[in-house]
């Protein structure tokens, strides 16, 4: 399946029109289920709905100007990320203003919506670690925004399953430590 996604990402460079399709058909099973482990204890934004935003985001970003699989999947999770802080800062914004309730701010009570500060909390510090060192903040969006296990994680970017644990145990004790450091 690796190489038919790659070799697919390379017809879509191309100019074949049908290899996205194709692409989306081969792929959205497996992002619906990295979806559904980062969205399962979570009410508001479903799984379906997170791949969704994440294929009309990849879609509107014009040429896809990747080179394989790996490539591809560590997009989506920096989409992913995307998607999750674009809904909770719209639901927030819902929220403080006070206008009718719609479904969305329904799913205002939901435990995704009621730590949306963390979350954008999160998101700003993940931001701030960037700066500092990219491959932490690239390990912990694909495993804290887009739920991507530790192999896919390995996959997406092309480093080895030990790093990712270690990465991702040192980037979640900096995301921690900025978090403090930002309670002060």
């Amino acid at each position: 399946m690796a190489s038919e996604i790659t070799l697919l990402i390379e017809r879509h460079k191309q100019g074949d029109a049908g290899a996205f399709d194709a692409l989306a058909e081969l792929i959205y099973p497996q992002l619906k289920l990295m979806a559904q482990r980062r969205t399962r204890a979570e009410g508001g934004l479903g799984a379906t709905m997170l791949v969704n935003e994440t294929f009309l985001k990849l879609l509107s970003g014009g040429d896809l100007n990747l080179e394989d699989r790996q490539q591809f999947f560590a997009l989506a999770a920096s989409i992913m990320r995307q998607v999750i802080v674009d809904e909770v800062r719209y639901v927030t914004a819902q929220k403080r203003s006070g206008s009718e309730q719609t479904y969305t701010d329904a799913k205002i009570a939901d435990p995704a919506h009621e730590e949306a500060e963390f979350l954008l909390q999160v998101d700003q510090l993940l931001e701030h670690l960037e700066r500092d060192d990219a491959q932490l903040a690239r390990v912990f969006e694909c495993r804290y925004f887009a739920g991507f296990t530790t192999a896919e994680t390995s996959e997406a970017l092309g480093i080895s399953t030990r790093s990712v644990e270690r990465l991702w145990a040192s980037a979640r004790e900096r995301i921690a430590a900025l978090m403090q450091d930002s309670t002060r």
